[in-house]
């Protein structure tokens, strides 16, 4: 029944695409962005050293709509959300502080509605109203435990849960000269009833996790949006007519003044004086990066957001065969000033130096551990030392090169140093091994050589002609 439910509505979404299209009425949108569910958790028994949130995730969709009136749309989308649980463990209670993060929950919900959208249009953008109404469906199995002795259980009887939800969304298009479209906007789900609750048994610590939710979040997202009109006979004539640029102008309009978007990726090589100690482990970690700029002439501006991951090792010298180690991600708001030289008279390559000061908002922590090897006899009990890094500022002094891609387009490549990094990731370790206490503290920093691949899109070349669309 359940399959033919679904080939149903395939067949019926390819007829109502097939009459749109045909009609030059359809468009497409894909997007994506952070969201906040909204769950109730409770501990059975009542657990009153620990606490609960739930952190940011993120949802994916596509959005399929068909033109009613000139400024009225008939909505039908489909995404994936993603739901995260944490606990926060404060070990000296009452005492709030220190304490350590750990992972609860984690599962994925579909949406699927039905809505009208209402557009204000004007000649290159326009502002939209969205309500609809729907569904969310969970897909989710129960647990049964299997060693008592070790905690471990297994996983059977998987089910389906679905919950009516209504939605809102409003949000903001910015076309381009072929009247796509870029979007930004902010929705907000309600569901209508609760969806199964979800209980995950801690059998060592002898209390349950019961997570209660509807499926409800708040959202901003951004994506991309598809004018299907643009295929139609008449309009491939008409962008026809449009002159085509040369390579030679379309390079020099990527480096010419205006706004961009870049996105990048970092390897960052830990400094020397952290490797030493620690030298079983990696030294490399990661980090992305994504944001806004400016150029104006040779001089460029840019700000977003950061996230730095980092390794903060444990090597107990004395056995050799015990690791601990604390995996971070902490977060940061860049600005970095950059300023370049055109190499050759062919306009294919800028280098210059770049400079950037690196706003600390915050950190999220995993723990995990390694060890009991032959026989080793041992207790640890390691967790995050009371460090607050927000607020706090590093550095970052380089030099990078841009070379044009695709002829509209740049990628860059960017050598630097980090320096000035407060202390990351810093953790105590306590407990015995082999019968010989341990008690020593360890940290890390964000210090290091950078490597970065980085994609930047020039703004004035997507939106030099824009246009009133639907």
């Amino acid at each position: 029944m359940k399959k033919s439910c679904r080939y149903f509505i395939i067949l019926g979404l390819l007829f109502w695409s097939h009459l749109a299209l045909a009609q030059g009425k359809f468009n497409l949108e894909i997007y994506g962005g952070p969201l906040r569910s909204y769950n109730q958790v409770t501990f059975n028994p009542n657990q009153p050293n620990i606490d609960a949130i739930t952190p940011w995730n993120l949802n994916l969709g596509v959005n399929f709509l068909t033109r009613i009136k000139p400024n009225l749309q008939l909505s039908v989308q489909a995404e994936l959300a993603r739901n995260r649980q944490r606990g926060i463990n404060y070990p000296n209670f009452p005492a709030l502080n220190p304490s350590f993060e750990k992972l609860l929950s984690a599962e994925s919900f579909g949406n699927y509605s039905v809505g009208l959208r209402y557009n204000w249009n004007r000649e290159k953008y326009s502002f939209f109203v969205q309500p609809s109404i729907g569904f969310t469906v969970n897909n989710f199995s129960e647990y049964v435990l299997r060693d008592s002795l070790f905690g471990s259980y297994s996983i059977t009887n998987k089910q389906t849960e679905i919950s009516p939800n209504l939605r809102l969304e409003t949000g903001f298009k910015l076309y381009t000269r072929r009247k796509n479209y870029f979007l930004v906007g902010l929705r907000h789900q309600q569901g209508l009833q609760e969806l199964n609750p979800r209980i995950t048994p801690d059998f060592r610590s002898s209390f349950d996790t019961e997570i209660s939710r509807k499926g409800s979040y708040s959202s901003l997202f951004v994506g991309y949006g598809i004018n299907f009109e643009n295929w139609s006979k008449s309009k491939r004539a008409e962008f026809r007519k449009f002159p085509k640029e040369s390579k030679e102008v379309k390079r020099d309009r990527a480096w010419n003044t205006g706004s961009y978007i870049i996105a990048g990726g970092f390897l960052r090589f830990r400094s020397r004086s952290e490797r030493e100690p620690n030298l079983q482990f990696s030294n490399m970690t990661s980090v992305n990066f994504i944001g806004l700029g400016y150029k104006f002439k040779d001089f460029s501006i840019e700000s977003g957001y950061s996230s730095f991951w980092i390794s903060t090792p444990i090597f107990t010298a004395a056995t050799g065969v015990i690791t601990t180690f604390n995996t971070s991600n902490v977060n940061a708001i860049p600005l970095t000033f950059k300023y370049d030289f055109e190499i050759g008279d062919k306009n294919r390559l800028r280098v210059g130096p770049t400079f950037s000061a690196y706003y600390i908002t915050g950190t999220g922590d995993q723990f995990r551990s390694e060890g009991a090897f032959s026989g080793s006899d041992y207790f640890l009990n390691y967790k995050k030392a009371d460090t607050d890094l927000s607020g706090k500022i590093f550095f970052n002094a380089g030099v990078y090169a841009e070379l044009p891609i695709f002829n509209s387009s740049l990628i860059n490549f960017k050598i630097s140093q980090n320096f000035g990094s407060p202390q990351v990731g810093v953790i105590d370790l306590k407990g015995d091994i082999n019968g010989t206490p341990v008690d020593f503290e360890s940290s890390g920093s964000l210090n290091g050589v950078m490597l970065e691949l980085g994609y930047k899109l020039p703004l004035n070349l997507i939106f030099k002609s824009g246009r009133s669309a639907q």
